[in-house]
């Protein structure tokens, strides 16, 4: 190798370096200086320049974009529109997450569901993401994909909207601490005909189909539900799980305005309820009121994007920055 093969080297690996730390220069002049940069170019070395400009050339981390979601949203809810559980529109919905998960690298699973009430099928749709420091530690991030009553654009296009963006940033920042299961949940709402117990097909189902061993590596379940309309952020759940899950979200979320609103239903009004009572620590976080609930009224014109802006990156920091290994040690595995 030759001096000026070597100087030019040097040059261009400073250059790199100097413009990755954000130095600026308008002019570059070059005069030959007298020679004596060191000549040592064995392998390794060169293997030390090329892992430098690896370094300096790795994409920035991907956050969350609210823009991606309300894609997800608006196509949910306008395209497709009503969303029946157990009917061609919500297979439909179905069908768009898969694809979507797996235009993001994950090989999601279904999980077909019974309907009592119809005799209808509904369907979970499961992506998993493997833990970067404890994979057998697990918590699941779900959202229900049916509506009831009119196209479902808050509840629940929202939901799945964040679910499916978060998918893309955790897949390509892979940075959680434990293993992450995005769950698209079907049947949330009660069926035509059925009773005020007769609704969360999809979770109950997911639940009761885990094993003592799945059950006891489950650190914690969060349900993202109505998040796109109503002027106040809440944290809620039942209260028949450990609370410190609900503690950590509502810390995190303090700075959103977030406040603690129980659930008072004994049959829960999310998909949290059948890990609650299956004690698995679990919230719901909601944005309310909203008064075009189950209805007609429910389109992407009345989703406010900030609403869904805040959920979605509040989730993000939760699990890429807030959950430290410590966190995660306070939601102790259930025996």
């Amino acid at each position: 190798m030759t001096r000026r093969t070597v100087q030019a080297l040097i040059t261009i690996v400073c250059l790199v370096v100097g413009m990755a730390a954000g130095l600026v220069t308008s002019t570059l002049v070059y005069r030959s200086p007298p020679v004596t940069a060191p000549t040592d170019f064995s392998s390794s070395r060169l293997h030390a320049i090329a892992l430098a400009l690896k370094q300096v050339s790795l994409p920035p981390d991907a956050t969350f974009s609210v823009d991606k979601a309300m894609a997800h949203v608006t196509y949910l809810a306008s395209t497709i529109g009503i969303r029946e559980e157990g009917t061609p529109g919500e297979e439909q919905a179905s069908e768009y997450i898969r694809s979507r998960l797996v235009e993001n690298g994950f090989t999601p699973s279904v999980q077909v569901v019974p309907i009592e009430t119809t005799r209808r099928v509904t369907r979970n749709i499961i992506a998993r993401l493997s833990g970067t420091v404890e994979p057998e530690r697990t918590i699941v991030i779900g959202a229900h994909m049916d509506c009831k009553g009119g196209p479902g654009a808050n509840d629940n296009a929202t939901g799945c909207g964040i679910l499916l963006e978060l998918a893309r940033v955790f897949k390509n920042n892979n940075k959680q601490i434990p293993s992450i299961e995005f769950v698209f949940f079907g049947g949330e709402e009660i069926a035509r005909g059925g009773t005020s117990n007769e609704h969360h097909w999809g979770s109950r189902f997911f639940v009761s189909s885990l094993s003592a061993a799945e059950k006891n590596s489950l650190a914690g379940m969060l349900s993202v539900d109505m998040v796109g309309a109503g002027p106040d952020f809440h944290c809620r759940n039942i209260g028949y799980a450990p609370q410190a899950l609900r503690d950590m979200v509502l810390e995190l979320g303090a700075r959103s305005g977030m406040t603690y609103l129980q659930d008072t239903s004994s049959a829960g009004m999310s998909d949290q309820e059948p890990f609650e009572k299956a004690g698995i620590p679990a919230v719901w976080l909601e944005y309310k009121d909203f008064a075009a609930y189950h209805t007609a009224g429910d389109t992407t014109t009345m989703v406010d994007t900030s609403h869904v802006n805040n959920a979605g990156v509040l989730l993000q920091e939760f699990f890429e920055k807030y959950l430290t290994p410590e966190k995660l040690s306070q939601l102790h595995p259930r025996v």
